[in-house]
């Protein structure tokens, strides 16, 4: 696989993790699946909040790591260098699995999920998602995440504000510098998009809200192993 197909596939992981995100925190439970940032916070404040929500954040961060963890494994024995394992492949139809079945029974309730519904959904997207970033980390990409879009917004604007003022170990290869920040820019227009679509989904058509993400990433792993 090309370095290009790659990056067309991190794009399609940018869009999954986006609508996962709306779809979580809109539809399930008011908390994020890819932004362990947010529910760090959420889980905090609702610890002296009145009536504070802690069990959706706090399912959501632990099924979050559990998912890390078990793509961290999968994935460990990827080489450095290597565009795109088989390895990742098969952690990515894992997590198509895990994100098909939560549609499914998202359609199932009705887009109503009661609590223990809610904490079922919300801990098998997290998990999901969770997949996605340990191996997602294996590939070893300077800059680039598909999930936690906080590290890629801060290394684009880091490299473009060292290219502005002229830095020297930027100038010695600019190209690769320009390249890097034209991906972070699509990584992070795909989340974007995705979760606009996904906003657009829940008003018009809620059974499809699930299937953004799903498909997403079903066919960045079907691609993927087809092309290794």
């Amino acid at each position: 696989m090309r370095a290009s197909e790659r990056d067309g596939l991190l794009v399609l992981l940018g869009i999954a993790s986006g609508s996962a995100d709306g779809w979580s925190y809109f539809g399930i439970g008011h908390a994020f699946v890819a932004n362990m940032t947010g529910n760090t916070v959420l889980l905090g404040v609702s610890i002296f909040h009145l009536h504070g929500d802690f069990l959706h954040p706090l399912i959501t961060l632990l099924c979050y790591c559990v998912g890390t963890s078990i793509g961290t494994l999968v994935t460990h024995d990827v080489e450095t260098g290597a565009v795109w394992p088989k390895s990742v492949s098969w952690c990515l139809f894992l997590e198509a699995l895990l994100l098909i079945g939560s549609e499914i029974a998202w359609i199932a309730i009705g887009y109503t999920p009661g609590l223990r519904a809610s904490l079922i959904l919300l801990g098998c997207v997290a998990a999901a998602i969770g997949l996605q970033s340990g191996a997602m980390v294996q590939l070893r990409i300077p800059g680039v995440v598909t999930t936690y879009i906080t590290g890629t917004w801060t290394t684009m604007i880091n490299g473009l504000t060292l290219l502005g003022i002229g830095n020297p170990r930027v100038e010695r290869d600019k190209a690769r510098f320009e390249e890097r920040f034209a991906l972070q820019a699509m990584v992070l227009a795909a989340y974007f998009l995705s979760a606009v679509l996904t906003g657009w989904a829940f008003r018009h058509m809620p059974g499809l809200v699930g299937c953004i993400s799903a498909a997403a990433v079903l066919l960045a792993a079907a691609y993927g192993a087809l092309r290794n």
